[in-house]
């Protein structure tokens, strides 16, 4: 019951970040068919922010706004392997799949140097390279428990790769038809540079209906990629941790270590839906005052991936309701201009990768 007053706040910010989220107007809707670009997760961050630097932190309200940035982000970590198919990587063409793995490996690489090269903490540094070079806000609330990383790193990674993915959103469809790029290069550029998944398809869509469904398609590819660089981190950072630790145990039992739990239901979920043992089924529905009467079709896969993207949003609610701003300015500007050069030198070399190798 402690947890219910914090739990409950945060649920209802999560709802307000959906509902804004689909406003109809421009910035939060833009194209047609409609896409709605920015994601609710950024949108949970600020309203969290709000809260707490405006009405404050009640100490009632501590125990659940923890859970959910814990407990929840877990829980929905595990939960988003259900929207992974390892076939993905197939229907993808050779090119295209060498581009998104070299872009990967090149924002990362970047990111981390152009971090040490400002004074950025590695932390910070880290999430943001992750954000930039996988799936935005969602690939650093999955990588940020990994690293142990603190709620003011979380929530200004995540502002900054979504400020920059934003940006992107509308400046690459215009340079696209600067350099008169067909929609098919188009959508393997958009796929490979845009960070967030929503903003790949709201890109990719703005430039053509063959732009959109490439784009969705490679950035796919690139959301595959989050399971083996957040192992990757995962086994970096308990190294460091507890690397005196390691000197006394076998491999196996290393591993077990520094893997967490939640990683390896990610990956356990993403297998079965690749093996298609996610089920679809129907409910046969009688009249009720709440509903007709009538067959509702589910998709589990989707259902599971609609509720871990719900539970995200709560955890990213809880994050921005643990950040004081006073804190947050000692981040300083270094950050955002990593943000800035990463997004920039990831949509160049993407783009020389896409003319040499297409």
């Amino acid at each position: 019951m402690q947890r219910a007053p914090g739990l409950l706040l945060a649920t209802l910010i999560a709802i307000a970040a959906y509902q804004i989220h689909a406003l109809p107007i421009p910035p939060f809707s833009i194209g047609d068919p409609v896409r709605h670009p920015i994601d609710a997760m950024l949108i949970a961050i600020v309203l969290g922010l709000l809260f707490r630097n405006t009405v404050g932190m009640p100490a009632r309200l501590v125990p659940g706004v923890r859970a959910a940035v814990v407990s929840l982000t877990a829980i929905g970590i595990v939960m988003m392997g259900a929207k992974l198919d390892f076939q993905d990587m197939a229907r993808t063409s050779v090119s295209a799949l060498a581009i998104s793995v070299v872009c990967v490996v090149a924002a990362l690489a970047l990111t981390i140097w152009l971090c040490r090269r400002l004074g950025v903490n590695d932390k910070l540094g880290m999430l943001i390279g992750v954000g930039t070079a996988i799936c935005g806000s969602s690939a650093i609330a999955v990588a940020a428990p990994v690293i142990e990383a603190d709620d003011s790193d979380t929530a200004f990674s995540i502002a900054t790769v979504t400020l920059f993915g934003m940006i992107a959103v509308f400046v690459l469809p215009l340079l696209g038809n600067l350099i008169g790029l067909d929609e098919t290069e188009f959508g393997v550029w958009a796929g490979t540079s845009v960070h967030a998944v929503p903003q790949v398809v709201a890109a990719g869509f703005a430039y053509g209906p063959t732009a959109g469904e490439v784009a969705t398609i490679v950035k796919l590819v690139r959301v595959l990629l989050l399971a083996p660089v957040v192992i990757g981190l995962a086994i970096w950072y308990g190294r460091q941790k507890r690397a005196k630790q390691i000197a006394h145990i076998t491999r196996i039992g290393s591993l077990r270590t520094l893997v967490p739990p939640f990683i390896v239901g990610f990956l356990v979920l993403a297998l079965a839906n690749t093996l298609h043992l996610l089920p679809d089924f129907t409910l046969h529905l009688r009249e009720s005052f709440l509903w007709e009467a009538g067959d509702r079709p589910i998709v589990l896969a989707q259902l599971v991936t609609s509720i871990s993207s719900f539970l995200l949003t709560i955890s990213m609610a809880g994050v921005g309701m643990g950040v004081d701003l006073r804190g947050l300015a000692r981040v300083g500007l270094g950050a955002l201009y990593v943000g800035l050069a990463s997004a920039v030198l990831l949509a160049g070399f993407s783009l020389v990768l896409l003319r040499v190798l297409l």
